[in-house]
């Protein structure tokens, strides 16, 4: 074996497996578990605004695994069961309690909600695919051996530091290539006019704000943000390069070691989830709880803790 072949391991093994401590993995569950049962109850409060008991109907076009499995009809009580179900299965997976039989639990869960709701509008979303993914990360990692109920009162052997940096790895380049991807997906549909002046943006911000009607005083129902920047092309031209840019060099926080400066890329990533939900209603303006992977959470848990601790020993020294 080559010097080169070496040195390029050696690389390697240092982006995927030196990276945090083997309580990190752990911890990260803990916040994503709690983040994720807001996710799915934002994302499926649709379903659960008709009638639990009330009349059973047909899907306006049952999305493909329903059709597979030959459900075509909503009985509208079940929705409201497997969401109850599926926040307490975020929170067992969280808690760190029967973690992987959680895991599994979510997922099927999603898979039906998900279903029920695309199924309502005959559309499909994809705001749960990279939930999905990073789930599948989560099972087929260690994060069940550490910060959790399970392997305390089990008094399960630690992991290594190596076991915990590559699952939490894989998750910030999937998380980070979603935004690349998403700009070669807008590129290919529709090249740079997605992002001019007069373009896909100030076409799709009308086509939202317009969809819910006018008023009589002939002001848009909702959306009259969006109304708004789509009567300024110059502006939108300026919003769509920073979109452009932002997709185009989001990768490179994998490349940043300092927590200071990530902080700065998800915040804003988070400030362009937001513009994009009161602008256009995407509604994945919860979706950034899921950038705690990208910082050893179980530093923080314990800064968290002690600014607690001393809360309460102030609170008590001051009764």
């Amino acid at each position: 074996m080559n010097s080169e072949t070496i040195s390029r391991r050696s690389l390697v093994d240092r982006f995927f497996f030196d990276w945090h401590d083997a309580a990190a993995l752990g911890a990260v569950r803990f916040y994503f578990g709690l983040g994720l049962a807001i996710y799915l109850n934002i994302q499926f409060d649709q379903n659960l605004k008709i009638d639990a008991f009330g009349a059973h109907f047909h899907f306006t076009r049952p999305i493909w695994y329903f059709s597979l499995l030959g459900i075509d009809t909503n009985v509208p009580w079940i929705s409201f069961a497997v969401m109850a179900l599926l926040t307490i299965a975020c929170l067992l997976f969280a808690l760190g309690k029967w973690t992987k039989p959680a895991i599994i639990a979510i997922i099927i869960g999603i898979f039906y909600m998900k279903g029920v709701r695309d199924s309502f509008s005959g559309d499909v979303h994809h705001r749960e695919i990279p939930i999905f993914a990073l789930l599948i990360l989560f099972l087929f990692s260690k994060c069940d051996r550490m910060f959790g109920i399970d392997a305390r009162k089990k008094k399960l052997p630690p992991i290594e530091p190596w076991e915990s940096s590559w699952p939490l790895r894989a998750m910030q380049i999937y998380i980070a290539l979603f935004y690349f991807w998403a700009l070669v997906a807008k590129l290919r549909l529709s090249g740079l006019d997605w992002f001019t002046g007069g373009g896909r943006i100030q076409h799709v911000l009308i086509s939202r704000a317009v969809r819910d009607g006018f008023t009589p005083t002939g002001e848009v129902v909702n959306l009259s943000l969006g109304w708004e920047l789509a009567q300024m092309p110059n502006l939108v031209w300026f919003f769509g390069a920073m979109v452009f840019l932002f997709e185009l060099f989001f990768p490179l926080i994998l490349l940043v070691r300092d927590w200071r400066l990530k902080l700065i890329a998800l915040i804003g990533a988070t400030v362009f989830h937001l513009a994009n939900y009161f602008l256009m209603n995407v509604q994945f303006f919860f979706y950034p709880f899921v950038f705690v992977t990208f910082f050893n959470m179980n530093l923080f848990h314990e800064w968290l803790m002690g600014k607690l601790r001393l809360r309460r020993s102030v609170a008590a020294v001051a009764t």
